[in-house]
């Protein structure tokens, strides 16, 4: 198990989203994205914005945002949802040389998507749809679905029904316990031995859905690989420890948790 350890003080120095000329540590600005529309099931379609440092990059990384999962995206970005940990740090994956797709709810759900969605056959042919978009544009490249938070949830779908799909799938404060209507991913089951599968939590998150202890546990049972961040920037009341700007969105360590999910990508020791 790896663990990152960052003390007070290490602020991200973007906190805004990807669309943003400033790069997630000051370097130079990304590339201006693309909005795509993707056909998905009967009447219904996907929006995805796609930034790209080249046609050919070693991974397309697919960001599933936390909360509703609604990025109302426009030609210039995400209009929601900003400082979602996965989308206020997109810029990221395309300074590493990768493409960083920003994935929004479907056109039926525009306005959000519930647990029971993110669980269901519909949901998957979606992100189906979406990843075969995506090959067809990047035929060299590998697919990673990234989800946080109740993205994981997104993620998990995939992972468990079509776990083919994808390349490698990362789960970040994967919400693991159960709560009301609310399974997250408490009751994901999959071969971690025979699949690409990272989870990763910050040991002081306090959202009641995304415990440290619930992550480290869906892990070993399923035998997924498991990284261990520490910081407490941020949160401080119930509200705010579901948010992005606490330790459950790796508020103040931003680039060290992204670089830990690089190298991991990349196959490289931690």
């Amino acid at each position: 198990m790896k663990r990152i350890v960052v003390g007070l003080g290490m602020l991200f120095a973007a906190t805004a989203w990807a669309g943003e000329p400033q790069g997630p540590a000051g370097h130079a600005a990304v590339p201006s994205g693309e909005l795509l529309t993707v056909p998905s099931r009967d009447g219904v379609t996907d929006n995805l914005y796609i930034q790209a440092p080249s046609a050919t990059p070693p991974w397309v990384v697919i960001l599933f945002a936390g909360d509703d999962g609604a990025l109302h995206l426009k030609p210039d970005g995400p209009t929601t949802l900003r400082g979602n940990f996965l989308i206020r740090t997109a810029s990221y994956w395309v300074q590493q040389g990768d493409a960083a797709v920003m994935i929004d709810t479907p056109s039926d759900y525009a306005n959000g998507v519930e647990d029971a969605f993110r669980h269901s056959k519909e949901s998957l042919r979606d992100v189906e749809a979406a990843v075969q978009a995506l090959r067809k544009r990047f035929p060299s490249s590998r697919i990673a679905l990234v989800g946080t938070s109740r993205g994981t949830s997104s993620v998990g779908n995939v992972l468990e029904h079509n776990s083919g799909l994808a390349d490698a799938f990362v789960l970040t404060s994967p919400v693991a316990i159960a709560r009301k209507d609310r399974a997250g991913v408490s009751g994901l089951e999959a071969d971690g031995t025979k699949l690409r599968v990272l989870v990763l939590s910050n040991r002081n998150d306090g959202c009641p859905a995304a415990m440290f202890y619930a992550a480290k546990q869906l892990a070993d049972k399923n035998h997924f690989n498991f990284i261990a961040a520490e910081s407490t920037d941020g949160g401080g009341d119930r509200q705010a420890e579901c948010s992005g700007h606490s330790p459950h969105g790796f508020l103040g360590i931003e680039d060290k948790v992204l670089g830990e999910i690089n190298r991991w990508l990349a196959g490289l020791p931690h």
